[in-house]
C-alpha cells in the first residue's frame, strides 16, 4: 500500500476547500458514498482529459480543465502563484516532446472535492526530468475543474518516487 504525501501548502488548500463545502461534507451513509464514488469517477475523467490534452498539444482543451478564476493555485519549485489571467500556460506555445504519466491516483476529500496525483517523466528539447504532479478537482456549476495544480521535479540523480 502506498501513501499519498501532501505538501504543506496543498494540505492547507484542501482543508480550506473541505471547510468551504459546509454541511454537505458531513453527509454519511449510502447517499454520501454514492456521491463520493461519482465524484471520484468524474474527477478522474477530467484528470485523464487534462493529460490527454497535453499529449495532443490542445491548448483550448487543456485550459478548459482549469478554473478560470483568480484563485486558481499553481505551485512548483518556484513557489505558489495564483490566478488564471496571468498564467503563462495561456500564452506559452511550448509543449513537452513526451510526457509519460504513471500511477495516476484520485482520492475523494469531501463531496465536490477530489485530490489527484501522478508521477511524470517529461522530455523537452533533449532534457528528461521526472517528478510528481498533483491536482485538486472541484465540482462547479459548469462541471469539474482543476483548482490547484502542482509539479515538483526530482533533483538530478534522485531515485524515482513512484514505483
Amino acid at each position: 500500500m502506498s501513501l499519498v504525501r501532501f505538501s504543506s501548502g496543498l494540505l492547507s488548500v484542501l482543508l480550506i476547500a473541505a471547510t468551504a463545502c459546509g454541511p454537505a461534507a458531513m453527509n454519511t451513509g449510502t447517499a454520501a458514498a454514492a456521491t463520493t464514488a461519482a465524484d471520484t469517477v468524474d474527477a478522474r475523467r477530467l484528470f485523464e482529459e487534462n493529460i490527454e490534452a497535453i499529449h495532443k498539444r490542445d491548448r483550448a482543451r487543456y485550459l478548459a480543465t482549469y478554473l478560470h478564476t483568480s484563485t486558481l493555485a499553481r505551485n512548483g519549485p518556484g513557489g505558489l502563484e495564483l490566478g488564471y489571467e496571468n498564467w503563462s500556460a495561456r500564452r506559452d506555445s511550448s509543449w513537452p516532446d513526451t510526457l509519460i504519466a504513471r500511477n495516476l491516483r484520485v482520492m475523494p476529500i469531501v463531496p465536490g472535492v477530489v485530490y489527484g496525483t501522478y508521477c511524470y517523466t517529461v522530455t523537452q528539447q533533449d532534457t528528461t526530468s521526472s517528478g510528481v504532479s498533483e491536482r485538486v478537482f472541484v465540482k462547479t456549476p459548469e462541471g469539474w475543474r482543476i483548482a490547484v495544480t502542482t509539479a515538483f521535479g526530482l533533483a538530478a540523480g534522485a531515485p524515482a518516487q513512484c514505483k
